[in-house]
């Protein structure tokens, strides 16, 4: 009796086995097909980096595929932010809204901008923010920016900022921080080409690519060669591209900003997003 009971056992701890192998398998290969789409899409596809913001990836009424809306928890008004897949004026565009709010859209990523040098994107902006003062941290609001953040190098960085990164700034940011970042944005007063000081950190800069309102509600197409302007930025060479935020924030003035944007690509010299 006791022998049967075993092999009994036995052959139900085999059958439990299996039963829980063919499931985690199952699972793995359900998992790896539903990622495959994005995987890909942020990866070459003939001299393209493709990011996620484009019309085969159009989901109406949610965040795209592959970023995140970031929600801080020390950051109270990112709970407001409001962005999501739309349609204006026949084109798929994510629409970000912002009413005292920072709405950020961020996504991690692993780009070398000297083989794909090229960013190219359009955006639309309905309103801007007059007369504020947007080199000083109570004016620091825009109504659209690209936010790009490069790999830092850690043997230049403190033991100690090393062990602060590791316990909570890492976390804070999202992403790998004390390296070189650099934005381009629509100002609501200085005129396009101008450069400025980040107003928290005056080492990073910050480019004008539109400013002022004779452009509002109309969409504007732009290919700008990052490495080029990074290069011209701070004089050297950059590190590799880990980090992309895409902002419409209204956090410093209470004020209200609604943007779009669409079709943000990285490509190789030659090479243009289909």
């Amino acid at each position: 009796m006791l022998i049967g009971m075993a092999r009994h056992g036995k052959s139900r701890i085999l059958s439990l086995y299996f039963h829980g192998t063919l499931y985690t398998l199952s699972c793995l290969i359900l998992l790896t097909l539903w990622c495959i789409p994005y995987i890909v899409s942020a990866d070459e596809h003939k001299g393209v980096v493709d990011l996620g913001i484009a019309a085969e990836h159009f989901l109406p009424g949610e965040v795209p595929r592959g970023w995140t809306l970031r929600k801080h928890i020390f950051r109270p008004k990112t709970k407001r932010a409001r962005a999501a897949w739309v349609r204006d004026d026949g084109i798929a565009a994510v629409k970000l809204h912002s009413d005292n709010a920072l709405t950020f859209l961020e996504k991690e990523v692993d780009i070398d901008i000297t083989k794909y040098p090229f960013v190219s994107w359009k955006w639309k902006v309905e309103n801007i923010f007059p007369g504020i003062d947007e080199q000083s941290s109570t004016g620091d609001d825009h109504p659209i920016r690209l936010f790009f953040v490069f790999r830092p190098d850690e043997s230049e960085q403190s033991f100690w900022f090393r062990i602060k990164r590791f316990l909570f700034l890492d976390k804070i940011h999202n992403h790998p921080v004390g390296g070189r970042f650099m934005e381009y944005l629509w100002s609501s007063s200085l005129p396009a080409g101008e450069i400025i000081p980040d107003p928290g950190k005056p080492k990073q800069k910050l480019m004008v690519i539109e400013g002022g309102s004779e452009n509002l509600g109309e969409w504007l197409s732009y290919s700008r060669n990052l490495y080029k302007d990074f290069r011209m930025l701070y004089g050297e060479e950059p590190n590799n591209l880990i980090f992309i935020g895409i902002l419409n924030d209204t956090d410093a003035t209470g004020k209200e900003a609604v943007s779009y944007i669409a079709d943000l690509f990285f490509h190789a010299p030659g090479e243009m997003p289909r």
